[in-house]
């Protein structure tokens, strides 16, 4: 008898074979067992299973309606298993909505939070999530559906940066120290750092904890009028990403002054290398990434301008799963996802 409205996903990466799988299946579970010819698992409880003839593994049924298999992880073992299911009469869901991630979810609204919460990569976004189910109940919307509208859709759009990383790209002359300030905002060796103009010949890019915002910084090539071809190629590449910016940040030292901030772009102008003295240009910070003088004000800074102060205090209800894929929302996917490679 093929199962009647069940569904299964390969959880685990489907190009990384490893020590376990994970599959999980959701729907009629009873007549899973019947199909697969698995002797039924007690709901709350764990077994060891024949799986379809191919391996024997663990199966746990956590809910009335949610079955995980758990077979050694070899990528050709783990294709026949999905192969076999798929055989069973149960169907590969190809996007699996959120309740079917998020089975022990009681809503929409709840899953949709799980699946935040775990798609956050921002320390400050967690407590701020922890608290939505609150701010909506005090509006009277305990548990919105996934099309209410946002309260205050700039106040949204501003707290997304918590779980989607903001863009910030530094531009600035060659050898004023860009490459010395990466390194020093990302606490590790991430760009080459040489006294010759042009050592960076490519844009070099990094994620970085700026006061608890996760950004993806990118360091550009030195603009400099003696540039190589290759300097000048790898000058055009980095110029869309000016215009993708969230933040540029222009950069200079006490010898050369920033470059102009692109038309329609936020951005900020720091003075680099103050330990060598001041520069006599207008800028919005100084620092050395050299010395460290200056550099954890400017981490506050730069995570002020993306997400200021009022937007982390603020008491209004963030309509965070603007940053789920939409397919991810629907009921069921459609088409097909990746096996494991032969």
């Amino acid at each position: 008898m093929a199962p009647a409205d069940a569904r299964w996903r390969l959880c685990t990466p489907p190009d990384r074979p490893g020590a376990i799988a994970i599959l999980q299946i959701v729907g009629d579970i009873d007549t899973v067992f019947r199909a697969l010819g698995m002797p039924p698992v007690p709901l709350g409880d764990m077994r060891v299973r024949d799986l379809a003839g191919i391996d024997r593994g663990l199966v746990a049924r956590h809910r009335d309606d949610v079955l995980l298999l758990m077979p050694h992880g070899g990528a050709e073992l783990v294709r026949q298993l999905c192969g076999a299911l798929t055989s069973a009469g149960i169907i590969h869901a190809a996007t699996p909505s959120l309740r079917d991630r998020f089975p022990e979810a009681e809503s929409d609204f709840a899953a949709a939070l799980l699946e935040t919460l775990a798609r956050a990569v921002s320390p400050r976004a967690v407590d701020l999530l922890l608290d939505q189910p609150a701010r909506w109940a005090r509006r009277g919307t305990p548990a919105p559906s996934l099309d209410t509208p946002s309260p205050s859709p700039e106040l949204s759009r501003t707290l997304d940066r918590l779980v989607v990383p903001p863009l910030i790209v530094a531009v600035g002359p060659s050898n004023v120290g860009k490459s010395t300030l990466l390194n020093r905002l990302a606490g590790r060796s991430v760009a080459v750092i040489a006294d010759e103009p042009g050592t960076t010949r490519d844009h070099v890019g990094s994620l970085i904890d700026l006061d608890g915002l996760i950004v993806r910084y990118v360091d550009t090539p030195g603009l400099r009028p003696d540039a190589t071809g290759n300097e000048r190629a790898a000058l055009a590449i980095a110029e869309p990403l000016q215009a993708a910016a969230d933040l540029v940040l222009c950069l200079g030292d006490h010898d050369h002054p920033a470059p102009a901030a692109p038309p329609g772009r936020e951005s900020l102008s720091v003075a680099l290398r103050a330990d060598l003295g001041p520069a006599k240009w207008t800028h919005d910070a100084s620092v050395s990434a050299l010395t460290g003088d200056g550099m954890a004000d400017l981490a506050v800074r730069l995570r002020r301008v993306l997400v200021p102060d009022e937007a982390l205090a603020s008491r209004e209800p963030w309509r965070f799963w603007g940053t789920i894929d939409p397919g991810a929302q629907q009921e069921h996917g459609s088409g097909e996802t990746r096996l494991p490679p032969r």
